[in-house]
């Protein structure tokens, strides 16, 4: 399944949405033999490089909307394809989730409105 705009994400194939906002960032882990020796040059041995963090904020929903997008990835592994700034391409990666948070915005609108729903999609496996 392609993106239909860059702004677009999917879950699992199936479930397509627009988020509120993104900031994705970018971790690296490196080997505990890793640092500097005493002549002070650094040695880095990596483990994986370009560990992805997509923290996700959804635009305003209902609580049926919320309990839809958090049973598809809170304490869960999933896929999402999303558009890649590193790669400035469409990417797929298998992530999880294991903290997400919303506010209620009103308990009476359209039964619930819901705002400042977030979630991090967190890169199980990085590069090598």
């Amino acid at each position: 399944m392609a993106l239909r705009n860059k702004g677009d994400f999917i879950i699992n194939n199936t479930y397509t949405f627009t988020p509120k906002s993104l900031k994705p960032s970018f971790e690296s882990l490196v080997a505990a033999n890793s640092g500097r020796t005493d002549d002070g040059t650094m040695h880095i041995y990596w483990v994986l490089r370009r560990i992805r963090k997509l923290e996700i904020e959804m635009p305003p929903c209902t609580s049926a909307e919320a309990a839809a997008i958090l049973d598809l990835v809170q304490g869960r592994e999933y896929t999402i394809t999303y558009w890649d700034i590193l790669e400035n391409d469409e990417k797929t990666i298998t992530v999880y989730t294991s903290n997400s948070s919303a506010d209620c915005y009103s308990g009476v609108i359209r039964n619930g409105l819901w705002q400042g729903l977030t979630f991090n999609a967190i890169e199980i496996a990085g590069e090598a």
